[in-house]
């Protein structure tokens, strides 16, 4: 992994300069460079790094002419471009596909990757789809002025560039198998989240279990179990143990620290200290009480909500343990809690509280608090998570 604590650096070198850039060889020398010699090659070894790099090209009417890319990385013996940078102006729209970027990959020999960047946003494209063709759209990107930047995975993905580690195969591999694996999660997710949506899944799903003719009728019926049937599967996959993995994932890999901190920073959750087995807190029992006083208030049976506790979250619940609404992180050093209700909706219901988008596997939006005597300022969110819910259409 290339070091996340020095692109933390770098990000932080971006936001002190860049208002005194104003041209593209400011860009190269004061954030391009830096992150070449990050990356292991010395910019001043023509063998290794050429500036101004010109290859020869044929046009279509079958002359020859030469044009030039910024920057040129070789392979150790100089001999072989393993990748090429265009560099742009900071401040320049990036997101248009570059015809020179394409040219090169099209007509110089063995060279499958090209980089754009006005040196804070990257752009890192290749001819994964069709050898010698440029793709559409990036494999990769990144940008030092995002502020939810996660060094750890762009430092892994960055590494691959790295002098040390730079494999033309291996990185095609990757790459590819990086596309593909987006493209299957998005389709689970999709299929997961309206599995009555798509007929294919169903008729799958549904393959050596219904026997009889599937008319339209009967397709409208399978696919109101099929909807059913997936948020139970869920449940019974993922196991604590399944949880707890995911969960590490996640959170031993939260982005970094944020470049230009709030006067106060506040730092990001950990994952929590190990606990042999199920322990529920009198903290955990005194925020279910906070979370059912509310309800209560709002004409909601006490017998209604009830609790459930994991080893890694604490569930407030509607009538069954697994139908929860309001879940409390406690043993993070920074304490949040976690709703389905959308993050711009929830930082709406919880004005002068940190909100941000939560991890998929826990919810879609979550709330830092200090401690959960702080549970009871968040009644208007708890009430809207239980009315979601009760009512998950709407």
């Amino acid at each position: 992994m290339l070091d996340p604590k020095a692109l933390s650096e770098m990000a932080a070198r971006y936001a002190d300069v860049k208002d005194f850039i104003n041209n593209e060889e400011e860009t190269k020398a004061s954030l391009v460079i830096p992150l070449i010699k990050l990356l292991g090659y010395d910019p001043y070894n023509p063998r290794e790094v050429r500036r101004e790099w010109a290859a020869p090209f044929t046009e279509n009417d079958g002359k020859n002419y030469r044009d030039k890319m910024d920057l040129a990385i070789f392979d150790p013996t100089g001999a072989h471009p393993q990748f090429v940078l265009e560099v742009k102006t900071l401040g320049t729209d990036i997101g248009t596909k570059s015809p020179q970027l394409a040219r090169y990959i099209a007509q110089v020999n063995d060279l499958h990757f090209g980089i754009m960047t006005d040196g804070c946003h990257w752009q890192f494209y290749g001819d994964l789809e069709n050898p010698n063709q440029m793709d559409p759209g990036p494999f990769f990107q990144f940008a030092f002025d995002d502020p939810n930047a996660d060094w750890n995975r762009i430092g892994r993905e960055l590494k691959r560039f790295s002098r040390d580690d730079f494999d033309a195969d291996n990185l095609v591999k990757d790459a590819e198998n990086a596309k593909y694996r987006q493209a299957m999660i998005e389709k689970l997710s999709h299929v997961l989240k309206k599995p009555s949506e798509d007929e294919q899944f169903v008729r799958w799903l549904s393959d050596g279990i219904y026997k009889g003719h599937r008319t339209s009728k009967v397709m409208a019926r399978l696919s109101n179990i099929a909807r059913d049937a997936v948020e139970p599967a869920l449940y019974k996959v993922m196991s604590n143990e399944f949880i707890e993995r995911l969960r590490d994932r996640i959170i031993n890999g939260a982005r970094a620290e944020a470049v230009e901190p709030d006067p106060e920073p506040v730092p990001e959750p950990e994952a929590p200290a190990p606990r042999k087995g199920v322990v529920t807190t009198e903290e955990e029992l005194e925020l279910y009480e906070e979370v059912k006083k509310v309800c209560v208030a709002a004409g909601y049976p006490a017998e209604d909500i009830v609790w459930g506790d994991t080893t890694n979250y604490f569930n407030v619940s509607y009538q069954k343990k697994r139908n929860w609404f309001f879940r409390y992180f406690g043993d993070s050093r920074r304490k949040n809690v976690a709703t389905m209700v959308p993050v711009e909706e929830a930082q709406s219901l919880c004005p002068g509280y940190t909100v941000e988008k939560c991890p998929q596997v826990f919810g879609e939006s979550r709330v830092y608090i200090d401690s959960v005597d702080q549970v009871g300022g968040l009644g208007s969110l708890i009430l809207k998570a239980l009315h979601l819910n009760i009512n998950p259409a709407e």
